[in-house]
């Protein structure tokens, strides 16, 4: 029993003629009638009975006819899904991303892509590198965000992502107010600087900096420090993708500090060589994703 006979069942039903079924169909009569000779040998009996020029269902038919059409509507239904999967209109994406970079442009481009692709499923997870490396382990994702520099022989870089970090801290605080910032001004007037582990880079820097001026810190992850200095409390390096709409709206403010090197931090989009090549619903996230990383101004590849 195949899709085929289905189809020619189903019309010989609707239109209770072997000929105008054909014709819907574009094949020749004989072609229908061996589909329908097929079909009756696998239910076991005819399925339709003649009356001068039209056809009409048996007993057999009848009995038959609901799940046929159940069959066909299935069979239909599963054939145009996977036309879509191919072509990319349907599937499913599973992301693993670090919880620091899942909200931003990241969203943004998430938003984008549902608009093109309304029917293809979106999984994101969250979680620290090592998490995401066992979660692309165990298949349970397809692509995963993980912090750079990142090496690894069962993983391959698909995308690497530098994010520029910012300076940053609420209004009113009284650094804002001081017109050259030292590097001094931001351990002990903080109140407090938040240490966040970016990067090893970061990391030497803050110190190095806390033992020239040995300052009270605290070490948060970065959706804390966010949450604080949002709530009027201290001073903390974050993305500037990740403070970008406050820094605009002047929610948040940067502070221009002297002598201070440029920092950035490093995340590498990667995937298990187990999975490759990747789904053409994959292929289109990861696209529009580039596109949305580009207007950040974010160096990719």
């Amino acid at each position: 029993m195949d899709l085929h006979q289905l189809q020619a069942f189903d019309h010989i039903v609707l239109y209770n003629h072997f000929s105008k079924a054909a014709r819907k169909l574009e094949v020749s009569q004989p072609t229908i009638s061996l589909r329908i000779r097929a079909l009756e040998q696998e239910v076991g009996g005819p399925l339709f009975e003649r009356r001068g020029n039209r056809v009409f269902l048996t007993e057999l038919g009848q009995t038959f006819l609901p799940y046929a059409q159940t069959a066909l509507r299935a069979m239909t239904t599963g054939v145009d899904a996977a036309r879509r999967t191919r072509e990319g209109e349907r599937g499913q994406v599973r992301i693993a991303t670090l919880p620091s970079l899942a909200t931003g442009f990241f969203a943004t481009a998430l938003t984008h892509f549902y608009r093109q692709y309304p029917h293809i499923d979106v999984v994101i997870h969250t979680g620290h590198t090592r998490e995401i490396c066992e979660m692309l382990h165990e298949h349970y994702v397809d692509l995963g965000f993980v912090v750079g520099p990142f090496f690894h022989p069962e993983f391959s870089p698909l995308l690497h992502l530098k994010e520029p970090l910012a300076l940053v801290t609420y209004p009113q605080h009284p650094l804002t107010q001081v017109e050259q910032v030292t590097l001094q001004d931001i351990v002990n007037q903080g109140s407090p600087f938040f240490l966040i582990d970016w990067n090893v880079e970061v990391k030497q820097w803050q110190s190095h900096l806390l033992a020239t001026s040995p300052s009270s810190t605290i070490e948060v992850p970065p959706q804390t420090a966010y949450d604080l200095l949002m709530r009027g409390k201290g001073v903390a390096f974050l993305t500037r993708t990740m403070v970008e709409h406050e820094l605009k709206t002047g929610t948040l403010v940067e502070l221009s500090v002297q002598h201070m090197p440029s920092f950035h931090r490093e995340s590498l989009l990667i995937q298990h060589h187990a999975v490759a090549p990747l789904p053409v619903a994959i292929n289109e996230w990861l696209r529009v994703f580039r596109e949305e990383a580009r207007s950040y101004c974010l160096e990719s590849r």
